[in-house]
């Protein structure tokens, strides 16, 4: 294991890259968990709908008032129910939720990936080959998963997430290179905060 030499640029880019797949993985981590709730509930009413006979057999529906109340509201379920069983294959949520899971998944390695790689970095004050290496890997998973985006995404909900991963991690833990190390690195280099750099903006399109 060898280590390599570098100029400022490539823990800026470990770095910008780590925290665009964690920004990812959050925002395609609530789009799953909002996709499986809307589908989820989706099957409950078509299934109400489709049981309702059995419901009807209820003693609280035979009574004076629960005739009407019932009648009113079957007819409402019914309706719904019909609506919600043409809708599901139209609107096709298991391939939406079969998208946001790849998404999901792929950039939550990437981010586990590079956070290791970011932690070893800063540990042992250089990147080797082996690191360099790892980075780039990295980098082509992350194009391969970009062509699948959300071609509008949230920015609503994308700045939810740039917050987390900002908060998580503040520009002051990174390490980079000091004037004097960068050109050998073979000492731990002092940190320098960029912001800026450490903590981009945009996480979706790269």
């Amino acid at each position: 294991m060898t280590a390599t030499v570098f100029n400022g640029t490539e823990p800026t880019e470990i770095y910008t890259l780590m925290c665009r797949a964690g920004m990812n993985k959050e925002y395609y981590g609530v789009k799953l968990a909002r996709s499986q709730l809307v589908s989820s509930w989706m099957d409950i009413l078509i299934a109400i709908g489709a049981t309702g006979s059995g419901l009807s057999a209820l003693t609280i529906w035979n009574t004076e008032w629960g005739k009407p109340v019932w009648t009113t509201l079957w007819a409402v379920l019914s309706l719904v129910a019909a609506v919600l069983a043409l809708a599901k294959p139209i609107v096709q949520f298991n391939k939406r939720i079969e998208r946001f899971s790849r998404l999901f998944a792929g950039h939550s390695d990437i981010y586990t990936s590079l956070l290791v790689l970011s932690s070893r970095i800063k540990r042992k004050g250089t990147i080797t080959d082996e690191m360099s290496s790892t980075f780039e890997t990295a980098e082509i998973r992350f194009m391969e998963l970009s062509k699948e985006d959300d071609p509008s995404p949230s920015r609503r909900l994308l700045d939810r997430c740039q917050q987390t991963i900002c908060s998580r991690h503040p520009a002051e833990k990174a390490w980079y290179p000091s004037t004097d190390t960068a050109a050998t690195t073979s000492s731990p280099a002092a940190i320098s905060a960029q912001p800026e750099i450490y903590c981009p903006v945009d996480a979706i399109k790269s």
